[in-house]
């Protein structure tokens, strides 16, 4: 590996800079301890989509996907070869017109998650499994995109 040069050692220094600078102006002032009993209005956050967690193994792709708070109904799962994409949509709940938020972290919106598999699967084998907000896909591989060991012959002389 080569070295890291005084040059992109500054440049990194420069762009953690510039995010501790962006951060600090998005956090509440710390100085003021009462700062956390004062209403704070958070602007509403779009839902970019699940968390996930992308597993090979020998014979399948198995992916996790984190989707609290959906129902199955509210997402779609499309596969083909080697690749996989996630749709859905998280709806906000009304639950009293005219109430004000002090704060809202929770978010809410249409997502898409697309992935390149590691190796091609097949879609119609396919089995998926959803319960307490965790899609568990099981995509097993084509028998082509299976590894497979290679003899080595031994050259004689």
């Amino acid at each position: 590996m080569a070295p890291i040069t005084e040059e992109v050692r500054r440049t990194l220094a420069t762009v953690r800079d510039r995010v501790d600078a962006a951060l600090d102006r998005l956090r509440p002032d710390d100085d003021n301890n009462e700062s956390d009993m004062q209403p704070q209005v958070v602007a509403r956050r779009n839902f970019t989509g699940p968390d996930v967690d992308i597993e090979e193994t020998a014979d399948a792709i198995i992916i996790r996907a984190e989707l609290p708070g959906l129902k199955p109904e509210e997402f779609t799962i499309e596969a083909a070869k080697n690749r996989v994409i996630l749709r859905g949509t998280k709806d906000e709940e009304h639950e009293e017109s005219g109430q004000g938020f002090q704060r809202m972290e929770r978010r809410y919106g249409s997502f898409v998650r697309a992935f390149q598999l590691p190796a091609e699967v097949d879609p119609d084998a396919a089995t998926a499994a959803y319960r307490e907000g965790v899609l568990h896909l099981v995509l097993p591989k084509t028998e082509q995109s299976k590894a497979r060991r290679i003899h080595i012959d031994v050259a004689r002389t």
